[in-house]
């Protein structure tokens, strides 16, 4: 008699949890989702009142050491909160077709934002050619060419660079700037040229991010570009780690998930073992 008592405590026992369980981890699950909604309604709000979302200041706002850390094997480029899309333009769409390489800027579909007042400017090209090619920076609203020059066909596909401080030429501040790369493959008939375009403005960094970029090595001088929306001087940083360790396959791949993030799949794709 003892025995069956127990027995059935035992099997209420068990049907009374079975039956509670489900409605906690549901209460769980709800006030989960109700925390998720609420986020993505305050990222929603903060953004259509042109500021920045409160989320994303808390993540940015970490100390250094724990940013890097967080991000060590991560390199995450979040874009500025300002200005309009510069319309990135690629060149060699209609010139594949004829055997011209494929041209495109190392730059994201909106005005990239540097430090330098002579930034380092990428471009990538499919394969060797050899037509001339010619580098050009102009302001947005100018006519006159800041620099307009003929720059060495590259001697092999891949990424290549041009160096503003190699042509004597400053950046300004606060003034949004057109650089084009254009392959030209026939001098006389320029309307023939393959174009590549995009846009760079010098900004003045905030005073946290001096004192960060101070105390900072040379990975974590990469990340703090990158999650300041940063983009010439995260790329360029990165690239300069690659020149100097060239068999870092790790460096490699961070380069090609920030084409990614930018929209340069195709680049990412050749450029990951170059």
């Amino acid at each position: 008699m003892m025995m069956k008592f127990l027995l059935f405590s035992v099997c209420s026992t068990i049907i009374g949890l079975s039956l509670i369980s489900p409605i906690s981890i549901a209460a769980s699950d709800q006030k989960s989702n109700n925390k998720s909604d609420s986020a993505q309604i305050m990222v929603k709000e903060e953004a259509k009142k042109g500021g920045q979302p409160k989320e994303i200041i808390r993540r940015t706002d970490q100390p250094l050491k724990q940013r890097s850390r967080a991000t060590n094997h991560m390199l995450i480029y979040k874009p500025p909160l300002r200005g309009a899309p510069a319309g990135r333009v690629a060149g060699g769409t209609r010139g594949a077709d004829q055997g011209f390489p494929y041209l495109c800027l190392i730059v994201p579909e909106h005005v990239g934002l540097t430090l330098s007042s002579q930034p380092v400017f990428y471009f990538y090209q499919s394969s060797i050619s050899p037509y001339p090619i010619e580098f050009t920076l102009i302001k947005k609203q100018g006519i006159t060419p800041l620099v307009e020059t003929r720059i060495a066909p590259p001697d092999k596909p891949g990424i290549q660079s041009v160096r503003l401080a190699d042509h004597g030429v400053h950046l300004k501040p606060g003034i949004h700037y057109k650089w084009f790369i254009a392959l030209v493959p026939d001098l006389h008939h320029r309307s023939k040229d393959i174009l590549a375009a995009g846009g760079i403005e010098l900004i003045e960094p905030p005073e946290k991010m001096k004192d960060e970029l101070a105390a900072a090595n040379i990975s974590q001088v990469t990340h703090i570009y990158a999650e300041a929306g940063i983009w010439y001087d995260a790329f360029s940083s990165l690239s300069a780690r690659i020149e100097k360790s060239p068999a870092d396959r790790d460096l490699r791949k961070q380069r090609a998930a920030l084409l990614e993030q930018i929209g340069l799949h195709q680049v990412a794709r050749h450029v990951i073992d170059e």
